[in-house]
């Protein structure tokens, strides 16, 4: 019988450890290919997701994964702890790195008036009318064109935003267009779940985007 111990002390390695797989996306949310994914295991290993997923076998520990599309110039870094045997999901959100952040700020458009009114009640369509009588004000009494299109974006700020989601929008701008959902907590005076629904308003008027990393979220500025 002491064969069969010494080839079941063999054939462990094979049988117990951990395997990490998941999918690689882009910015939109759209499966990616052709992304370098590397995790630094000992040895450390390194593939091509040329089907927009990856796989890797390790050891039990604390592991840093990093993805890369040359194509699009896009990033990211996760650390995932597989502290037992088994399988771990982690699907990875490329994001645009650093050095092109603020051109893609810079080429994001200002929502339309028609995109960000929604359904509602008779007395705040009243409240449109004022809106495009001032509009209409504005342009009467401002004759350059730069002056006219600052004095519609400033008012249809004010009343198609209320007070309090403005100040979480301009928490996002100060911080360079991005923010973590878990910051914005930390620095208002609102409990999680009220976080949690201002932000999907601003996201269904379509001032923001929520991207799902980790165990948190990104709020991007559209």
């Amino acid at each position: 019988m002491r064969w069969f111990w010494v080839v079941w002390l063999l054939m462990l390695p094979s049988v117990l450890g951990v395997s990490i797989h998941g999918t690689v996306y882009d910015f939109g949310l759209n499966k990616l290919s052709n992304t370098v994914v590397e995790i630094n295991s000992t040895p450390a290993q390194k593939i091509v997701a040329s089907n927009g997923t990856y796989a890797f076998s390790v050891s039990p520990g604390s592991y840093t994964l990093k993805a890369r599309h040359d194509k699009s110039d896009s990033e990211t870094v996760e650390i995932i702890l597989a502290m037992d045997e088994g399988e771990y999901v982690l699907d990875l959100i490329l994001l645009p790195s650093i050095v092109n952040e603020e051109v893609l700020l810079e080429e994001t458009e200002i929502p339309l008036v028609e995109d960000i009114v929604e359904d509602k009640p008779a007395t705040q369509w009243f409240l449109w009318v004022v809106v495009f009588a001032v509009l209409a004000y504005l342009v009467y009494k401002i004759s350059r064109p730069r002056q006219i299109i600052e004095k519609i974006k400033e008012v249809v700020k004010e009343v198609a935003v209320p007070e309090d989601l403005q100040k979480i929008m301009e928490f996002i701008e100060n911080e360079g267009g991005r923010s973590t959902q878990k910051d914005i907590r930390k620095n208002f005076p609102y409990s999680e779940a009220k976080i949690s629904l201002m932000i999907d308003e601003l996201e269904a008027k379509g001032l923001v985007k929520k991207v799902k990393k980790g165990r948190g979220n990104i709020i991007l500025k559209s």
